[in-house]
């Protein structure tokens, strides 16, 4: 009975070592990937910016330039003001409760609580409710801990060479990508000098599905808050 305890033991020991060891690799090998992306980005990048010396890119060459100072202008925003991802996430909210009366938010808030999302706000007013709902999302486990692994890549870079261009043609592609699936949540963004800077929570959008699903109805709209905190 001892040895076949020891052993039991000894399989279930090299079973979690196996898995952290499998992890490891995991994310050595997703960084290796991501780095390397970004890598091809910029030096894409840096080739169509040399094609600005030719006249047959010019159309490029100005969008090029739209994108860095567009980029640089969001990254500001992000350094001067550490509420930006809550922003972002507001903007969406608010974009989606939009136009709805306050039968309609209240209908919302209760479909959300039964879905076990918590909403800090005793309100179904429009504001009040949009800041509940932003805090709730921000503080889900899927906004929060993608964050922690976005943020952590972002700040570690430095902002000089081919890595910089290599983060803002990832901030240009997620950008057009969200201006495809979403045009208003995009021209929100762009009003607000923040469309830059959508790559930051663009994987944890993808991941709740916030724009595959057709927000028609007002279970819609609750799913996929849901989706967003969990």
């Amino acid at each position: 009975m001892y040895y076949s305890n020891a052993i039991l033991t000894k399989m279930a020991s090299d079973k979690i070592l196996a898995r952290k060891l499998e992890d490891a690799i995991s994310g050595v090998k997703d960084q290796a990937t991501d780095q390397l992306g970004r890598l091809q980005g910029g030096a894409t990048r840096i080739a169509w910016h040399l094609s600005c010396f030719t006249d047959n890119y010019q159309d490029v060459c100005s969008r090029l330039k739209t994108e860095d100072v567009r980029f640089f202008e969001g990254l500001h925003q992000l350094y001067k003001d550490r509420k930006i991802i809550y922003e972002l996430i507001r903007v969406y909210v608010e974009l989606i409760l939009k136009n709805k009366t306050d039968q309609e938010l209240n209908r919302i808030k209760r479909l959300l609580i039964k879905m076990g999302v918590n909403i800090s706000t005793s309100y179904a007013q429009s504001q009040s409710l949009t800041m509940g709902i932003t805090m709730a999302i921000c503080l889900g486990s899927n906004v929060s801990i993608g964050m922690a692994k976005t943020l952590g890549k972002f700040s570690g870079w430095g902002m000089a060479g081919i890595s910089t261009y290599g983060y803002i043609q990832k901030a240009a592609d997620s950008a057009q990508r969200l201006k495809v699936m979403c045009p208003a949540y995009y021209y929100a963004l762009y009003m607000r000098g923040l469309e830059m800077m959508y790559f930051l929570v663009e994987s944890q959008f993808m991941k709740a599905h916030s724009f595959i699903v057709n927000l028609k109805s007002l279970e819609d709209i609750a799913n996929a808050i849901a989706s967003m905190v969990r």
